[in-house]
Order: structure tokens, then C-alpha cells, then sequence
């Protein structure tokens, strides 16, 4: 007669903290679920803080020119612990007044979560832009930080003086957000790359 022992039960391991967010956000649909996966990208991988997220409506791209349809962009914000960009004519103007860039708070950036392969359109890309004063308006801008130096304070105050008024005669630019790309074709292993989108032209650097 065989002595047949119980098998111990299976214990599955539990899904990580992003699948199970993932998971969750892909029954919403699968722009969610990007978003979702961005925004977890950015808090434990980039460090970044005060996260937030904001729907922007745009029209959808279409090959009919019949009545316009409009479909909603998710975008993620934070606070990156170290400035993303800065455009040359601003790191000029530092240059000249002693000012670094680890001396600067940093800015509240936005970020446009996509997936390889997903289809844009300048038209997309133009709404975003315009309805990007609208979404910041009221969101605390910068980073805490503060450099205990009075010399250093003047030449802040100076420098945050100028760059509101670049702002408004975008001497220093005009609108930049990052386009977040998560790769989940074929082969894809989820790493989430980033590039810088400008509005315009935009001057190039000299070395």
C-alpha cells in the first residue's frame, strides 16, 4: 500500500508594486495603464516628486477631414531632483552672473506618456501646447531649496526676475515638456525612454 503525502499548497509570489498598478489600470484602458507605468518610472527609478497627474482633450488623428473628435492625453508632472534642460541663451546669461546650475531650484516638469509604436500627430502634439498654460497655472513651479548665501540670494532673485521676463518674450524659449516612450513591443522589456519636446524652433547649442 503506497503512503501517498499531501503536497504542500502552491504559493504564487505576489505581483510587484507596478504590475499590480499596471494590472489595475489597464482594465480603465491601456493609455491609463502607460501612465500608470510612466509615473512609477519616474518616483522610484528618476526620484522625482510632488507627482501629479492632468487630462488634456485633443483631437483625435484621422485621415477624414468629417466632424473633429477629440480623445484625452494623460500627462504626468513632477519635480526632478536635477534640472532636465536649459536652454543656451539662459546657461549664457548664468555663466555671466555666477550663477550654476545646482544652484537653482528644480522646475515642475511635464511629461506626455506614450508606448512604442503609438500613433501622434502634430495636431495632438499642438493641442497639448496650448492647453499646457492652463494645466500649470496654479502648480508651485519650483523645488524647495535654498542656498544660505546672501550674495548668492541677490543673484537668484535676479536671475528668477529674468526669467519671468524671458518667459514672457520666450528670449529664453518657448514651452518644453518630455515625451516619455515605453518599449512593449515584441522583445520590449518595458524601459521607458525620454526625450525633450520643444514648441518652435529651437536655437541649437554651440560647443
Amino acid at each position: 500500500m503506497t503512503n501517498t503525502q499531501p503536497q504542500p499548497p502552491t504559493i504564487r509570489p505576489e505581483p510587484s508594486a507596478l504590475s499590480a498598478q499596471t494590472s489595475s489600470a489597464t482594465h480603465q484602458s491601456p493609455s491609463a495603464a502607460t501612465s500608470t507605468q510612466v509615473l512609477h518610472n519616474l518616483q522610484h527609478q528618476h526620484l522625482w516628486t510632488s507627482l501629479l497627474t492632468h487630462t488634456i482633450p485633443t483631437p483625435l488623428p484621422s485621415s477624414t477631414k468629417r466632424q473633429t473628435q477629440t480623445h484625452a492625453v494623460t500627462l504626468v508632472s513632477g519635480i526632478p531632483p536635477h534640472r532636465v534642460y536649459t536652454h543656451p541663451d539662459e546657461q549664457l546669461w548664468m555663466l555671466e552672473n555666477g550663477i550654476r546650475e545646482d544652484d537653482l531650484r528644480p522646475e515642475r516638469m511635464f511629461v506626455i506618456p506614450t508606448a512604442h509604436g503609438q500613433a501622434w500627430s502634430l495636431a495632438t502634439m499642438a493641442a497639448v501646447f496650448d492647453d499646457l498654460p492652463r494645466v500649470a497655472g496654479g502648480l508651485v513651479e519650483y523645488g524647495h531649496g535654498e542656498s544660505g548665501d546672501d550674495e548668492m540670494e541677490r543673484k537668484l532673485t535676479r536671475y528668477y526676475e529674468k526669467r519671468e521676463m524671458a518667459r514672457e518674450s520666450r528670449e529664453w524659449g518657448s514651452q518644453r515638456l518630455l515625451l516619455a516612450m515605453v518599449d512593449r513591443g515584441m522583445g520590449g522589456d518595458g524601459t521607458v525612454a525620454y526625450y525633450v519636446v520643444q514648441e518652435g524652433e529651437v536655437k541649437p547649442r554651440q560647443n
